[in-house]
Order: C-alpha cells, then structure tokens, then sequence
C-alpha cells in the first residue's frame, strides 16, 4: 500500500512541477520508467535467489508475494529511461532530473514499508537512538534505524540534486550525481543492515551491486568532466 502510494504520490509530483504542455508526456515517462523498474526489480530477485524459482516457475510473475531487488529496481529504471531517450529524442539526463521526484517518493515509501514489514531491518542495539523495528519472524526489538535513515537520505539527496538544477548544472551532471549519490546511500546503508542475505567474498550481494553502481556512475561522471574540460571556450 505504501508503495503505491508513494509512485502516485511521484506521478502527482512530477506533474505539478512540469511545464504545462509537457504533464501528460512526464506522467507518461514515470509509467514506463516505474514498469521498467518493477521488471528489473524482479528480475533480479528471480536470479538472486534461482535455486527456489527453478522449481517454482509459476511463482516468478506472482510479484504481490513478495520479492524485489532494489539493485534491479534502479538498473531496470535507467535501462527504461534510456531506451525512453533514445525513442523520444530526448537527453537521458534531461528525463533523469524530470522524473527525479518520483523517484525519491519511491525510495521514501519503500524504506518505510520495510521498517513496517521487516526487511532490511538493522542489528539490535540498547542505545537511546534505537527505534522499535520487527524482523520477517516479527520480532520487535530496539534496532539500529536503517530503514529510517534511508528514507531520510533520500530527502537530503533529493534536497541537494534540487539546489544544484537551480544553480543551473546541466541535467546529465545532475542526473549522474543524483544516480550515484543514490548508490553511495545503499553501499552505506548495506554495511547497517543485519536481515538475511546471500554473500559473496563476505559481502552481502547488495554491497556488490551499490559498489558495481557507483563505479559505473563515476567513471560516467568522469568522462562527462573530461569531455565538458576539453570543449573549446568561445573567445569574446
């Protein structure tokens, strides 16, 4: 329910602050960026966790189960978007920063339902800043508030991608500080989580996909520096 929610809330969002004749296409473009998520989202849970849904095929479409990678989520966005940029003759970057909105009340929502519903939940501590939370076996103890923070962080991520678009940074620059300011979030929030999880080398597999992402991001954002650097300036 929350995350419902949350994407309408987005949607009314990114409509209020478009220009008047572009609401219908912005709305639009949140549809399939948001469709585009829930497939990547999926997608991912299904091959994280194949050894069940080999044997269970009829389960992997049933998404109301339960089941979704937030790493899928944001690969399967951005790939929609492109493919978005790429039909509509529009800047990925430009699409990015528009429907940036939406996914901020996304991210919000979804921190939220899993401090409701037990997921991705911190490690129990008896500090006064631990916050009541239940695990998937709903077990409420006073944990370390990860979920909390991270819907948090959102905001303060939305707050500063905003201040930076007002100060007039091109939209590819903002939209690529915004995907890996996103990142970083999860890379961190990783290290706070205690919930069940499949590992590699002794890291949880969203520690590797918010690494994976951040790199990917910064090595965007430096080819995009190096290129705006070597640009020729006008001569007055």
């Amino acid at each position: 329910m929350l995350l419902g929610l949350g994407a309408t809330l987005g949607l009314s969002w990114v409509a209020r602050q478009a220009p008047p004749e572009r609401r219908l296409r912005e709305v639009d473009a949140g549809l399939v960026a948001l469709l585009g998520g829930l497939i990547g989202g999926r997608m991912a849970f299904v091959a994280a966790d194949w050894s069940y849904f080999q044997s269970h095929w009829g389960e992997i479409p049933l998404i109301h189960l339960g089941g979704m990678s937030w790493a899928g989520v944001s690969t399967g966005g951005l790939v929609a978007q492109a493919l978005l940029a790429l039909l509509t003759h529009q800047p990925l970057g430009t699409i990015i920063v528009a429907l940036w909105p939406l996914w901020t009340s996304v991210m919000v929502s979804a921190w939220l339902s899993c401090w409701l519903d037990g997921c991705a939940y911190g490690a129990p501590v008896a500090d006064w800043w631990g916050v009541p939370a239940r695990d998937e076996w709903g077990t409420i103890v006073l944990r370390w508030p990860t979920q909390l923070l991270g819907a948090l962080l959102a905001v303060i991520l939305f707050g500063f991608l905003n201040w930076a678009h007002q100060r007039c940074l091109p939209p590819r620059l903002s939209a690529g500080l915004g995907v890996l300011g996103l990142s970083l979030e999860m890379l961190a929030l990783s290290f706070l989580r205690a919930d069940p999880s499949l590992q590699w080398h002794n890291l949880r597999l969203e520690t590797w996909a918010a690494l994976a992402l951040a790199v990917g991001t910064f090595l965007a954002l430096l080819v995009m520096a190096i290129r705006l650097f070597n640009q020729p300036t006008e001569r007055l």
